[in-house]
């Protein structure tokens, strides 16, 4: 028994504990759909209704060889699947099929079979009066139109139940919609049809018997059918609303038109519609004279339309070669000839004699121009991407436009025709407008949208600061045209643009050229503005090639222009501005690096030489694509007079240069007569080079004249002829003392006495540059200049890579003590607290690693001490105070460098054991406490952490001692030398103090752990009690459920308690798992608690089994019958005495009674005969009542009986005492 469990089941409830705590839930009833039903034919039924399908099928020109199984298996598919209302049969192609519902494309005619209700079964007998059926072809007015005369009018005119006034204005009216229908019908169809009622075929014959009724009925029909004669012969004018009438439309419509009329008369000459008018001449209709007057107008409008057909057949063939013709060009060729033909026609043609008629012809001609223009044009390509096509289709239609005007007015003057030109060459205008429209799109679309498929249009980039943003502008620029031109695109290109019947190209055009308007305002901005960041002529040129194609729109090329001159006159000014600046150079000083007349013709040349490319370039520019102005030609006269003018100042230039130096040129040979070297007067520790500079600037500016394609003088060339040598000589021994200079710079005066010896051995070696050797004595290097030269690099070399060696050694020295002071040989990283021995390993691995890193950085420092020893070697014992100083300073270094890493090291460990009051703990040891032997341990303790953390300070301390000083290694002599490593690491203050606070935050761990030993001791009494004592004190107790109860409560909270105590606790630097001394308090708990249940059950079972043995025992003896008077008296106090214990006795059964509700409450497990008695406890208790109950009557019946038996066995005994009395007296001696 647990203490969780104890504690739970204290919140049941009585409801809990009742038998009947499941609910059952009520299931909905699925809604219950009718079942579809499955027919059950036979085979043969199933066939015979295929039969009657496939004999009712109507189709045309149905073969009974084209049904197939497929078709017949949809058929049987339908007749078995009873929800499929419709099944229909129709020709795909030429392949009869079944389809159940109606076809998803277009057929000719089809069979259908529709159920009257869904779900129907058909039945062999029935099917013919069960099923819908019917066939329908492509004209569906025209069946139904069928359908209705055919079938339900005969219905209507013979039914019986209407009177005869009701029968005739309802056929009347039925025939009336007839006609109506039939009209509407045969109008769609493009022809006419006369209605005839079908009762005429019924009662037909030579002579007609008609009544009133039926006349009024063929009046109204034959007045209707004047409408339709009358709308017919109105038709005379091809009406194309919206499109452009051709020759050829021309000659389709009379030919249509003679069709209709052929129809129309042969349906007038015809027996039934003879048969009406002779009816309506019997009864003397008024309305025969109009019809018989529209009868041979028909007959005249046929003959006109075979008229016109034969003359307009003349043109059909010439009007199509249009259409054939490979360009617009070829079109106007074909021109004279249509004309002469339409000139035939009007002097032989009735119809087209007349001015209205030959202007039909003309228009008709017109609109297949622009028909054919218009698919010539190929508008989507030249909107995608093609405008110069369409700046040459649309100048071709233009002129094919013109030209047909022109032949077309010619030839009115000649023929004298009435010709109607408003109508004429009204859409023709309208077309020439619209192609203007697309000329100035085509050309928007070059400049605004770069689309030219003839070249490619780079994008416009612009220089300078502000580039970006004007290409912006341009971007924009661009992006608002190719918006524009995709809204033309999107409204309809051919139907809008080229269509001249659409005036909504009026309203976009508009809005188009209001949009190229302000892109125009834009690109002229942007011109002005890229011109106003300008500087030179170049970049000028370059804006300009940008944009050129700018110059191909007739609004922006007046701008371009004006730019164009802008660069010529900005190029005159930089002439100008150059000259100027040259005349202003003339009395100021020249440039420091060129002599005075070199500067100055140099200064023309440079200034030349960047004129003339300019000039070069502006003239291929205008050569090749930069539009011509007038001002170029004054500009490139400007030009050749300026290079006359500078070619004649570069000579002033060289006369001034030479006059200045031809009269010293006997002093000119003294120059060189100086020595190499010479000692700097501050520092004089550095070297310069003694040469005169007049002789450098000498050859100098000989050197450029040269260049420039002077003559040098002779007294010069003396001095020029050695310009080599000397520059030779002057470079060698520049770069010789720079050599020198350089090292002794980079030395200290300290370095400089340490380095000594070695400086003096060059300056040995140096000594005949600055004694002996001059500039005029080298004539050829070889002689011996070579190899002192040589000999002194050497030397110098040798001397520069002995001070680099020591510096780079002393910096490396610095280097590696930098590295000793980063090393960290102690890193706390865990990312929580770790277990002693991950701790150790750890620290450990960190420890060796610190080691191997300051090994290594040792042998370094030493090497690099040996390496500088190495090099000191020759000089050692000249300088002893310096070097032992040396070697000491970088040994004192070495000791900062590895008190620093102990430093650090230590602070890191002080920092992980330290923690401040104000934060929370940072642990970083794990360890474990427990109960055993009556005594709370901890695993590891704390002289195990202890030891590990002192451990560490040893260990830190034997490390460095390893490490010997340098002043060992390097052999210095003793009193020379510093102490150990480890030494320093005791003395240093800061560490000491360091290692104080460590053994202060152990010692403070230490106080810390014994108060968390104080708060777990509170526990102690469950560990120390023993089971004998803990059995004492409930034998000691009152032994009532509430006794008992406490007792459950108190462990049970106890052990709550306990369990929600963390399973960790933070005790300064130590993490403390508490999960073992709590598992181990919870199973005292456990066993306290199991204890007390225990004793619990006993008690109580004693207590009940108590009670029954009791109640046993005394049913037994009460209902034993007394044989005696004795017995019965005994009886009857045992009986009494039972009576006056009943109260005591039941009143303990409450206490007992409520031990058992407390093993039920936590659910104790009890034997099953104990469960039984419990229950039959009651049951039991009220026998035993009822028994002594029994026992008292029996009593009383004894004690009745008794004393009846008792008064017989006293009459008997006196009987006896009688008898033995009588006997007694008789037998008795007498006297």
């Amino acid at each position: 028994m647990t203490s969780s469990s104890a504690v739970e089941d204290e919140r049941l409830t009585d409801s809990d504990l009742s038998d009947d705590d499941e609910r059952k839930e009520e299931v909905k009833p699925e809604e219950i759909r009718p079942a579809t039903p499955h027919p059950t034919y036979s085979d043969e039924e199933l066939n015979q209704l295929v039969e009657y399908i496939q004999r009712m099928t109507t189709l045309y020109s149905l073969n009974q060889r084209d049904w197939h199984e497929q078709s017949l298996d949809i058929i049987r598919r339908w007749l078995l699947e009873v929800n499929e209302p419709l099944l229909t049969i129709f020709y795909d192609g030429n392949r009869l099929t079944s389809y159940l519902g109606f076809p998803s494309e277009p057929v000719d005619d089809i069979s259908y079979f529709l159920r009257n209700e869904p779900n129907e079964i058909f039945t062999v007998d029935g099917f013919h009066d069960e099923i819908h059926f019917g066939t329908v072809h492509s004209d569906v007015d025209g069946c139904l139109m069928y359908l209705l005369e055919r079938f339900y009018a005969p219905i209507f005119r013979n039914y019986s139940d209407w009177n005869e006034s009701v029968r005739a204005r309802f056929c009347s009216s039925l025939d009336k919609l007839l006609v109506f229908l039939y009209a509407m019908n045969s109008k769609i169809g493009g022809i006419t049809i006369l209605y005839l009622p079908f009762v005429l075929h019924q009662i037909g014959g030579e002579h007609i018997v008609c009544d009133r009724p039926l006349f009024k009925n063929l009046e109204s029909i034959a007045v209707y059918w004047t409408t339709q004669i009358r709308t017919l012969l109105g038709d005379r004018t091809l009406v194309v609303p919206n499109d452009l009438a051709t020759v050829r439309d021309e000659f389709e419509f009379w030919e249509y038109r003679l069709e209709v009329l052929q129809g129309l008369n042969s349906q007038l000459v015809q027996f039934d519609v003879q048969g009406v008018f002779k009816v309506l001449r019997q009864w003397h209709s008024v309305h025969m004279p109009q019809i018989e007057q529209l009868i041979e107008a028909a007959k005249l409008e046929e003959s006109l339309a075979m008229s016109n057909i034969k003359y307009l057949d003349l043109l059909v063939a010439p009007c199509a070669k249009i259409d054939e013709a490979a360009t617009p060009a070829a079109v106007t060729q074909l021109l004279p000839h249509i004309l002469h033909l339409m000139h035939f026609i009007w002097l032989h043609s009735e119809h087209y004699k007349s001015s209205e008629g030959i202007t039909i012809l003309f228009r008709n001609l017109s609109n297949q121009i622009i028909k054919y223009c218009t698919e010539q044009i190929k508008l989507d390509e030249i909107l995608a991407g093609r405008p110069r096509f369409g700046i040459k289709m649309c100048n071709l239609s233009m002129e094919c436009c013109l030209a047909y005007k022109e032949h077309v007015s010619q030839q009115q003057q000649k023929v004298g025709w009435q010709l109607d030109q408003g109508i004429i060459f009204n859409h023709v205008n309208a077309f020439m407008e619209r192609l203007s429209d697309l000329m100035d799109i085509c050309e928007s679309m070059i400049v605004f949208g770069r689309l030219d498929e003839t070249e490619n249009i780079e994008r416009a980039q612009f220089s300078g600061t502000n580039g970006e943003q004007l290409e912006k502008i341009a971007l924009s620029v661009e992006q608002q045209f190719v918006q524009a031109l995709n809204q033309l695109r999107g409204c309809g290109t051919k139907d809008l643009m080229l269509n001249v019947h659409r005036g909504e190209w009026y309203e976009q055009v508009a809005s188009y050229r209001r949009s190229v308007r302000h892109m125009e305002e834009t690109q002229q901005r942007l011109i002005s503005n890229v011109f106003r960041r300008v500087c030179n002529v170049e970049e000028a040129l370059e804006a300009l090639n940008v944009m050129l194609y700018y110059s191909y729109h007739a609004s922006l090329r007046q701008c371009y222009l004006r730019k164009v001159s802008y660069v010529w006159q900005l190029f005159s000014e930089d002439m100008d501005a150059t000259t100027r600046q040259l005349l202003q150079e003339r009395g100021n000083q020249h440039e420091s690096w060129l002599p005075q007349h070199v500067s100055r013709a140099l200064a023309y040349r440079i200034s030349m030489e960047r004129l003339t490319w300019i000039y070069d370039r502006l003239v291929r520019s205008n050569n090749a694509w930069l539009p011509s102005v007038p001002q170029a030609t004054g500009v490139m006269a400007k030009f050749e007079l300026l290079r006359s003018d500078f070619e004649r100042e570069m000579n002033n230039a060289y006369e001034n240069w030479q006059q200045s130096y031809v009269k010293s040129g006997a002093n000119l040979c003294q120059k060189l007569d100086r020595h190499l070297l010479v000692r700097g007067k501050q520092p004089k520790t550095l070297l310069q080079c003694n040469i005169d500079p007049t002789v450098l600037d000498i050859n100098t500016q000989a050197e450029h004249f040269e260049r420039l394609s002077f003559a040098i003088p002779v007294p010069i060339r003396k001095i020029y002829e050695r310009n080599e040598i000397l520059r030779y000589v002057y470079n060698s021994v520049l770069q010789l003392c720079l050599d020198y200079n350089r090292i002794m710079n980079a030395l200290t005066d300290r370095e400089r006495r340490l380095l000594r010896p070695l400086i003096s051995s060059c300056d040995r070696q140096l000594a005949p540059g600055i004694y002996k050797l001059t500039f005029g004595a080298i004539v050829d290097p070889s002689d011996g200049y070579s190899q002192w030269l040589e000999d002194s690099m050497e030397q110098v070399e040798y001397l520069r890579q002995i001070v680099e060696i020591y510096k780079r050694a002393n910096r490396q020295i610095v280097r590696n003590c930098e590295k000793i002071c980063d090393t960290i040989m102690i890193r706390l990283n865990f990312s929580g607290a770790v277990d002693i021995a991950v701790f150790e390993q750890q620290l450990s691995i960190w420890l060796n690693r610190g080691n191997t890193a300051l090994r290594m950085h040792y042998n370094n420092i030493v090497e690099l001490m040996f390496a500088v020893a190495r090099e000191f070697e020759d000089v050692k014992d000249e300088l002893p105070s310096e070097w032992y100083q040396y070697v000491n300073v970088f040994d004192d270094m070495l000791a900062s460098a590895f008190l620093s890493c102990i430093r650090s090291s230590l602070e890191s460990l002080q920092a992980a054991l330290h923690c401040e009051e104000d934060m929370p703990p940072r642990p970083i040891l794990v360890m474990e406490s427990d109960v055993k032997d009556s005594q709370i341990v901890f695993t590891p303790d704390m002289q195990i952490i202890g030891k590990v953390l002192r451990g560490i300070i040893d260990r830190v301390n034997c490390l460095v001692d390893q490490f010997p000083r340098l002043g060992h290694k390097l052999k210095l002599p003793k009193e020379r030398r510093r102490s150990g490593f480890g030494r320093v690491f005791r003395e240093d203050a800061e560490c000491s103090e360091l290692v104080r606070s460590i053994e202060a935050e152990i010692a403070r761990q230490q106080e810390q752990i014994a108060d968390y030993v104080a708060h777990w001791l509170q526990h102690h009494a469950l560990w120390e009690m023993t089971d004998e004592e803990f059995t004492q004190r409930l034998v000691a107790s009152a032994k009532t459920a509430g006794v008992f109860e406490g007792g459950i409560e108190h462990y049970s909270s106890l052990a709550d308690d306990i369990s929600f105590v963390d399973a960790i606790a933070h005790v300064h630097f130590v993490l403390v798992n508490q999960n073992p001394i709590k598992s181990t308090l919870l199973d005292w708990i456990e066993k306290w608690q199991a204890l007390n249940i225990k004793f619990l059950l006993d008690h109580a079972t004693s207590l009940i089994q108590s009670v029954y043995r009791y109640m046993e025992r005394n049913e037994r003896k009460v209902m034993q019958v007394p044989r005696t008077l004795r017995e019965s008296a005994i009886a009857q106090q045992l009986f009494e005495r039972l009576i006056k214990a009943l109260p005591l006795k039941q009143a303990r059964f409450t206490p007992m009674l409520e031990l058992f509700v407390l093993l039920h409450k936590y659910r104790v497990t009890m034997s099953e005969q104990t469960r039984q008695q419990i229950i039959e406890l009651e049951a039991n208790w009220l026998h035993y009542l009822q028994t002594l109950g029994e026992a008292d009557e029996m009593l009383d019946n004894e004690q009745d009986d008794y004393k009846l038996v008792l008064a017989q066995q006293t009459d008997k005994f006196r009987l006896i005492i009688k008898e033995f009395h009588e006997d007694f007296f008789s037998k008795l001696p007498k006297k």
